[in-house]
């Protein structure tokens, strides 16, 4: 469960078929968009929708995977340089390949990616040097790279790096020189976290369902939250994210 940035809006979602998906896709406006500290821009986003500024999620979502005849894998909001909304659409088609797309959230097209696919993702050999030379760093091993888009739909790679026993740590990359484009501070967090029991105990009142994973991780600001999923009585799975310090939920996906 991640993210590019704190004002990236997750919404991700893993569905066989189209019904489903549009079925989800309407959940992503409902509790999607629940990031802390963005409950403006989500009103902002529900009324845009409602007066027509802006196309429902769900019609994107179906338009999206007709036109390119895949299954949707991964939405996630992202916002223009010059602030418009965007949704980046991640497909994967019957042969297995997969293919990112972005979208413009006011009318459904698509956003050329030409001027900014300039930048290539880097060999091999690039790689084995960004890799030693960020573990070299850090003291920490790097466990997943990833060529994506930042919040502002430059691409970068996104790096984990395991930093037990205050969970992974999750940097970004420029693509054309391998240095670090936000760098946290180290040392332990000034403020221990709630035990993992502590944590369950809090979601009980609100959550119903069984447990198939709680980890303690750290997000790009060195902020440690709980990483929950869970089994919901109707089969589905249930996603939260809770701060390991206030309790408070700070994402939840899925559930549907």
């Amino acid at each position: 469960m991640n993210g590019l940035s704190a004002a990236a809006i997750i919404v991700a979602m893993r569905i066989p078929t189209l019904a489903p998906l549009v079925r989800a896709a309407a959940l992503c406006l409902a509790v999607g968009l629940a990031v802390p500290g963005m409950a403006a821009e989500q009103d902002a986003v529900r009324k845009s929708v409602q007066s027509g500024q802006l196309k429902p999620l769900n019609t994107i979502i179906a338009d999206v995977s007709r036109q390119y005849g895949g299954r949707v894998l991964d939405v996630e909001t992202k916002r223009s340089r010059d602030g418009d909304l965007q949704y980046e659409i991640k497909l994967i088609n019957a042969r297995g390949e997969k293919q990112e797309v972005l979208i413009d959230a006011a009318t459904g097209a698509v956003v050329p990616k030409e001027r900014s696919r300039s930048v290539q993702p880097v060999t091999i050999a690039q790689m084995v040097q960004y890799v030693r030379k960020l573990e070299q760093s850090s003291g920490a091993r790097v466990t997943n790279v990833e060529f994506e888009r930042d919040a502002q739909g430059n691409y970068v790679y996104e790096a984990q790096l395991s930093d037990k026993p205050f969970g992974d740590v999750k940097l970004m990359l420029s693509v054309v020189t391998g240095e670090v484009l936000n760098p946290v501070k180290s040392g332990a967090p000034a403020v221990q976290p709630k035990s993992m029991a502590v944590m369950l105990e809090s979601l009980q009142p609100r959550y119903n369902g069984r447990v198939l994973e709680a980890e303690l991780e750290t997000d790009v600001r060195r902020r440690l939250y709980y990483s929950v999923e869970l089994q919901q009585p109707n089969g589905s799975k249930l996603e939260l994210e809770v701060d390991a310090v206030t309790l408070e939920v700070l994402r939840q996906k899925g559930g549907d």
